[in-house]
């Protein structure tokens, strides 16, 4: 009964996060310029490894300095949106980069790379060119993996090439809200060696429905944690509303990585999931990562 409660919730919840139609947005030119920024905006396709797909897009906010230091390297977070989100969603509902400035001109965050990917699942480039985008009941269960399992040849090492990066654990975040959030958890489960800071913002932990058959994305929970936390990453922060309906679960995620002595921190905010929580949660985390000398590539 209880398994069948946190579904229904979850369900709830994926609608919740996604009750708007997502097109695809303004095209590369309009974004790149939107005004009014430090930083500099990038909306770049990249070549995708789906079979059915030949690209995908992202959008880029490199630090003011990127292409006047031509020497400097730079650490990069990758952003995730949630159910039927795309690249943009958090330019839209958060204002992220003038947050990201906001944080950089107060000396309260680094200079990082910024990359937000669109992580939706598409079945053709016609597909994808026209915005079409599963319904959340759909996308619920439909999830296999596919854009999760081509994450790392596709999103991180193409931005290592194009970019000056750090291209080590030790200059990569991964971080993403409600459905976002669980593909980070996973995302940095499935790659233990990838990413040193890692952000989750009202996730659910658990996979359900088909994503449960796709072994090598969304199996094996507990030995992946096992191999990720035994060189753990230097912070892994679970954020979540009080009155989130997946609060219950995350607290007992959260109880689960204390029993195995798993060094995580866990913050306990008011209200639900909702985005007034979801940007706080950015903003605290943009001032949480690459604070060591290590992620550090002047």
């Amino acid at each position: 009964m209880r398994r069948f409660l946190l579904l229904i919730l979850l369900m709830a919840g994926l609608c919740s996060c996604a009750t708007g139609r997502y097109g695809r947005g303004p095209e590369s030119r309009d974004i790149e310029a939107l005004p009014g920024f430090d930083g500099i905006i990038e909306a770049v396709n990249y070549p995708s490894s789906e079979k059915q797909l030949t690209e995908r897009r992202m959008v880029v906010y490199l630090p003011k300095d990127y292409y006047r230091d031509t020497l400097k390297r730079y650490p990069v977070m990758y952003l995730f949106h949630g159910a039927r989100g795309n690249e943009k969603t958090w330019i839209d509902s958060a204002d992220v980069f003038h947050r990201l400035d906001s944080l950089r001109a107060g000396g309260l965050a680094k200079d990082f790379i910024l990359v937000m990917p669109n992580m939706n699942r598409y079945y053709s480039d016609k597909e994808y060119n026209n915005g079409h985008c599963l319904r959340a009941m759909q996308a619920f269960w439909l999830q296999d993996g596919e854009a999760e399992r081509h994450f790392l040849h596709d999103v991180v090492q193409f931005t290592d090439r194009r970019y000056r990066t750090v291209a080590a654990k030790s200059g990569r975040a991964i971080a993403g809200m409600s459905n976002g959030g669980l593909q980070a958890l996973y995302l940095s489960a499935d790659h233990p060696n990838s990413f040193d800071y890692v952000g989750l913002f009202s996730p659910y932990a658990q996979a359900t429905f088909a994503a449960k058959y796709h072994r090598d994305v969304y199996k094996g929970l507990s030995w992946k944690l096992e191999e990720q936390f035994a060189n753990p990453p230097k912070e892994y922060i679970i954020y979540i509303g009080k009155a989130d309906f997946f609060y219950p679960h995350m607290r007992a995620y959260d109880r689960r990585l204390t029993r195995h002595g798993y060094p995580h921190t866990f913050v306990q905010a008011a209200g639900g999931h909702e985005w007034y929580n979801w940007i706080d949660f950015y903003v605290d985390f943009c001032q949480k990562i690459f604070r060591e000398s290590d992620a550090d590539g002047s």
